[in-house]
């Protein structure tokens, strides 16, 4: 009867030679066999030194046997995905990530990722795929910090880092904006931005190729530098300052989380705290009834400018002979008495706005929300417009004149005001978001 130790040197043997009829022999004699590897915590597994070898269909068979083989590391912290790009078996590696994608994102010693390796090796064939099939794992930072970016900026690896930002310019991945900008302008363990690295190794070709990206020239590392301060020569400062980068003495420092929350609160953010609030508690059913209904008041109100109730005087515009001066004033005007038209303005004017601010107020914010105002307003805009035109006297046309330039003003405060302080109420959770991504390893934000 073969020993424990015998059946782990014949397991490793079918291993080395590949014999997937081996490995089902040895199944048949111990069925348990996978079961006692998988139970050691780090641990060199079959699957290990397939990969390191390319023996694709022994490697294919022990994952789907055995799964958990995949995110095992071994004594030196790499699991069998780390070993495969290792050793260049680059065959293996791909189908592994069409077996299961998110093995991209796996985390071996120093928090390297295969991304990262890719990045590290300059193997932008591979690097591609991975960001095609995981998106996400752009995301992920090693334990100093680092993105993809940083390390092929260090690695001076041109192509890859070209690759890297022409995919975070080109995505179309949700939340692709927010990602661009964090990502490039991502620090390390010692506030480095890869723009820092860029200026300090001289690199003029990453650096022309991450200026013309979305990075923040003004940023400073815990030393309190911006890349031109620490910029390794004249050429590389000349470069900088063409794309107006300024030294630290000139860049304010950005308000810490501590002073934004030691701030006084102002009205207006009050009031923007207290509908972002009512924003996050209410559901998606509830918002989605609350957008019906107030679509519904917005163009039940609209139609009374169109048609208002007993319609508008009539003219006949081909026999101007049979109509009076005191008629041809009238026609198109609505046939209401003005005490009539002037109530039934104010109200429905009244029913619009706040019908029209429902909805925008509880449409997405950031680009959508923005792109979304200015129909929203020429909505609005047309309606009180139409009014004044229907009126049948001075009175309420001088009123409605008057609520067009009201909505004007009104639209526009409140689009400026919730855009510059929403940003401001969000700058923190960004910058909270960005140091959470560098001390947990890049989770999704």
């Amino acid at each position: 009867m073969n020993t424990r130790n015998d059946i782990d040197d014949k397991m490793k043997a079918a291993s080395l030679e590949g014999d997937v009829n081996l490995l089902y022999k040895l199944i048949e004699e111990d069925p348990y066999v996978l079961e006692y590897i998988d139970l050691i915590p780090f641990v060199e597994t079959p699957l290990h030194i397939a990969a390191s070898i390319g023996h694709l269909q022994f490697a294919t068979e022990i994952m789907r046997l055995k799964p958990s083989f995949a995110w095992k590391l071994n004594q030196q912290g790499f699991c069998p995905i780390h070993l495969a790009m290792q050793n260049n078996q680059k065959k293996t590696v791909l189908r592994f990530v069409d077996i299961n994608k998110e093995l991209v994102r796996i985390k071996g010693r120093e928090g390297l990722t295969p991304l990262h390796l890719a990045s590290q090796n300059g193997e932008i064939d591979l690097l591609a795929n991975f960001l095609l099939v995981c998106p996400n794992s752009i995301e992920d930072v090693t334990m100093r910090g680092e993105t993809a970016l940083h390390i092929a900026v260090k690695n001076n690896q041109y192509e890859a880092l070209h690759v890297l930002v022409g995919w975070l310019k080109t995505t179309r991945q949700r939340g692709a904006r927010e990602r661009e900008k964090l990502i490039l302008n991502c620090k390390d363990e010692t506030g480095n931005t890869i723009l820092h690295i860029s200026a300090l190794n001289n690199d003029s070709k990453a650096l022309q190729l991450l200026l013309k990206s979305k990075i923040d020239l003004k940023a400073k590392n815990l030393e309190n530098s911006t890349a031109l301060d620490i910029a390794g020569s004249a050429e590389i400062k000349g470069i900088l300052l063409s794309f107006g980068a300024k030294p630290s003495s000139k860049v304010k420092d950005a308000l810490t989380l501590e002073d934004k929350l030691r701030s006084n609160v102002t009205f207006m953010e009050k009031i923007l705290i207290y509908i972002l609030r009512i924003r996050k508690d209410i559901s998606e059913e509830q918002r989605n009834a609350f957008l019906i209904v107030a679509t519904l008041i917005a163009t039940a109100t609209y139609q009374s400018a169109l048609s208002p109730p007993g319609g508008v005087y009539q003219g006949n515009a081909g026999d101007n002979n049979n109509v009076t001066n005191t008629t041809s004033k009238e026609i198109g005007k609505s046939v209401m008495s003005q005490g009539d038209f002037f109530t039934l303005s104010i109200l429905n004017t009244l029913s619009l706005l706040l019908s029209t601010m429902t909805i925008y107020l509880l449409t997405p914010s950031g680009l959508v929300g923005g792109l979304l105002f200015l129909p929203i307003f020429w909505f609005a805009y047309c309606y009180v417009y139409n009014m004044r035109l229907i009126s049948p006297t001075s009175t309420t046309k001088t009123f409605n004149l008057v609520m067009v330039q009201v909505f004007n003003f009104l639209y526009s405060f409140v689009y400026w005001s919730f855009f510059i302080m929403y940003r401001r109420l969000k700058m923190y959770g960004k910058n909270r978001e960005i140091k959470m991504m560098n001390r947990i390893g890049g989770n999704n934000w």
